[in-house]
């Protein structure tokens, strides 16, 4: 049964949380957008795939910012309970410290489960939806901008192809394709084209047509007929780099013995630890007086989180290239954090400081 003071604390957690996730992911996503479009703009992947894309974006980034957002919200609805002498009051009631947990657990192991299924399940299978249909799209003539009846540019401006037909799903006709390599210029007329997708990138090959390079009029203009001609694309940005371990299921990554798999499942259980450990260090460092400089703490807690962040990619890179021993791997960090803020609990902690004080009065 949840008490009245469960509520509160549940309630302005959860309003912090929603308001610190809502600005880091407007700010971070907008940037994302910003860079899908361009290659929307550029012709370099396509609308659908833009939105997929996107999507991944949000599902990685609340896996990824939860965490620290749940960590900064406990600091700032705790810290404001302290300046505003409120702690105070609910000690006085009886109330302490450690009466604060119940409920930050409660919120801590729903934020788990909901965390822990976007990193270990849902982003997984969302990226590898993803990144199959771009390769499917990056074969498929409607990608890179190929659309009849309108110029579409490549490279800034070092490759622009018009299409002037669509002859099927696979095939355009009427193409007029400029270039430039090596800072000479070319034309090239085909009656049609197809795409190839080969292992040393996307080709265009053209059919029945005229080649024309340099310049008209000067030495090294040269001009010839061909039954097929083919032309490198330009590459595409790797807008959703993965790797085949980051598109694995979880069911495999639990059964293998292979470290780079084994590396690859314990960072995708260190989001849902990282709730908790964070947790454990947030209440005891939003301690403060009621005249205390509002950003004290604040300032220490960013501090901490940057050194706890660093941490999880050092312990991930040790852990893959052998430096440190398998069992060990990346729990050490989240665990290190619980611990140290069982640590700052008993420092705050009246009753410890008593003890403490009576053990070193006996002291000789």
């Amino acid at each position: 049964m949840f008490t009245i003071i469960d509520r509160l604390l549940i309630r302005e957690v959860l309003k912090a949380l929603l308001v610190i996730l809502a600005v880091l992911l407007l700010l971070i996503l907008a940037n994302a957008l910003v860079r899908l479009l361009q290659e929307v703009a550029a012709g370099e992947i396509s609308l659908r795939v833009m939105a997929l894309f996107f999507g991944v974006q949000v599902v990685r980034l609340i896996g990824f910012v939860t965490p620290p957002a749940f960590f900064f919200s406990i600091l700032w609805v705790l810290g404001q309970m302290y300046r505003n002498s409120e702690m105070a009051a609910l000690n006085a009631a009886g109330v302490g410290v450690l009466r604060l947990y119940r409920p930050l657990l409660l919120l801590s192991l729903l934020l788990a489960l909901v965390v822990g299924f976007f990193s270990l399940h849902l982003y997984p299978l969302a990226k590898a939806h993803a990144k199959a249909v771009a390769e499917q799209e990056q074969a498929s003539l409607q990608v890179g901008g190929l659309r009849p009846g309108s110029f579409n540019e490549f490279g800034q401006g070092r490759f622009m192809v018009f299409v002037g037909a669509m002859e099927g799903e696979q095939r355009l006709g009427d193409l007029f394709v400029r270039y430039e390599r090596e800072g000479k210029g070319g034309l090239v007329l085909a009656r049609a084209a197809r795409m190839e997708l080969r292992q040393d990138g996307r080709f265009l090959v053209l059919e029945k047509g005229y080649r024309y390079d340099g310049d008209p009029g000067s030495d090294g203009f040269a001009m010839g007929e061909f039954d097929t001609y083919g032309i490198r694309l330009p590459e595409s940005q790797d807008t959703l780099r993965a790797t085949s371990v980051e598109l694995m299921p979880l069911s495999l990554l639990l059964t293998s013995d292979s470290l780079r798999l084994r590396t690859e499942l314990q960072w995708r259980l260190v989001t849902p630890l990282s709730v908790f450990a964070l947790m454990l260090v947030s209440v005891p460092l939003a301690r403060s007086l009621p005249r205390e400089g509002v950003y004290g703490r604040l300032l220490v807690a960013i501090v901490f989180y940057a050194v706890y962040l660093n941490l999880l990619r050092l312990a991930e890179d040790w852990m893959e290239h052998g430096q440190l021993p398998a069992w060990l791997g990346i729990w050490w960090v989240p665990a290190s954090a619980a611990l140290l803020g069982l640590m700052l609990y008993l420092a705050d902690s009246l009753a410890f400081a008593a003890r403490l004080r009576r053990l070193l009065s006996r002291w000789p």
